[in-house]
């Protein structure tokens, strides 16, 4: 999104005050992230939680928490796009090596800077949010890659004396403009860039508040929703979880839906829990009413859904758990 000529500048105004004094370097700050540009299956989604009388879902486009039931426990959570059994994602795992999207992270912390007035300043001094490497841009080629919500997280350390968002952008690492350097960290997990223009700086008063995290690219601010850190096999491949959709009569219904009913097999920080899930699709009138589990060893208590009898793989779902109050 920048071109050589323009990433020179930054690079000498960020060193030309590095020259300045006992000044420190600065990212410049680019403004944030043109979130139209983003592939499809990371915009906002229509809905708003409300359907018409005819069944229609509301036109409004939003990002907002749905619930769903995990191992028996409805929890709130967001859905960081679904992908449909394809050729291009087949009923496999994915390769954990295939990943090259990368986001640091600061775990040493930074500098506070001065306080945030939400009339004037454009982010916070009082943590660094993490930088990102490259953005799911959108793409109309017949040749475009997958753009799935995966990227390798590694901490960037030996940084902490630099008022907190002075680094904006990975180039500048790269080149030493601040020192410092990656530890042995390299964890894979699911961040969902989104679009920031849709997320209300004022929520609704009856409104569920809409719970982001923040980042930079190449001095662009983006929003992210994350799923967190995601389990690798021994094989190499990403560990996933069970879901299954109960799929209405519906027609065009999708498991994205804001009234989507959903059940996973275990809740975060469960041995089988992992933000990415392979999901599969029953009828609702092939299993028994509201069901809250999964279930894997028959004979199964009544009221759960039977894993064996649910066999309609519909492809791959990343989530993001909203964080417990």
């Amino acid at each position: 999104m920048r071109t050589k000529q323009k990433w020179a500048l930054t690079l000498l105004t960020a060193l030309s005050a590095m020259s300045c004094g006992d000044s420190q370097p600065v990212d410049p700050y680019q403004s944030f992230v043109d979130g139209s540009a983003l592939d499809d299956k990371f915009k906002p989604r229509k809905g708003c939680g409300a359907r018409d009388k005819a069944g229609a879902l509301n036109s409004a486009l939003c990002y907002q928490e749905v619930k769903a039931w995990f191992n028996g426990e409805e929890r709130p959570f967001y859905n960081l796009s679904f992908v449909a059994k394809s050729t291009s994602l087949p009923d496999a795992l994915l390769p954990a090596g295939g990943v090259t999207a990368l986001s640091y992270d600061f775990p040493d912390g930074c500098k506070p800077g001065k306080a945030y007035d939400q009339r004037t300043d454009t982010y916070r001094e009082d943590r660094q949010y993490s930088v990102f490497d490259t953005l799911p841009l959108g793409s109309t080629a017949s040749n475009a890659p997958l753009l799935l919500p995966l990227v390798r997280v590694k901490n960037w350390t030996g940084v902490s004396q630099y008022t907190c968002n002075a680094l904006k952008n990975d180039q500048s690492l790269k080149d030493g403009v601040f020192g410092g350097s990656t530890d042995d960290s390299d964890t894979l997990s699911v961040r969902a860039v989104v679009d920031l223009t849709y997320l209300p700086v004022t929520p609704s008063p009856t409104a569920n508040p809409v719970v982001t995290s923040w980042g930079w690219y190449k001095g662009l601010l983006l929003a992210y929703f994350d799923g967190g850190p995601v389990p690798v096999a021994d094989n190499g491949n990403v560990k996933t979880m069970d879901g299954v959709w109960i799929k209405p009569t519906t027609s065009g219904a999708l498991p994205t839906d804001p009234d989507a009913r959903l059940l996973f097999q275990a809740r975060p920080g469960e041995a089988d829990w992992s933000p990415v899930v392979r999901l599969r699709e029953a009828a609702a009138a092939s299993v028994p009413p509201n069901p809250t589990t999964l279930c894997y060893a028959e004979p199964c208590p009544e009221g759960t859904v039977v894993m064996s009898q649910v066999t309609t793989y519909t492809g791959v779902l990343f989530l993001a758990p909203k964080p417990q109050q």
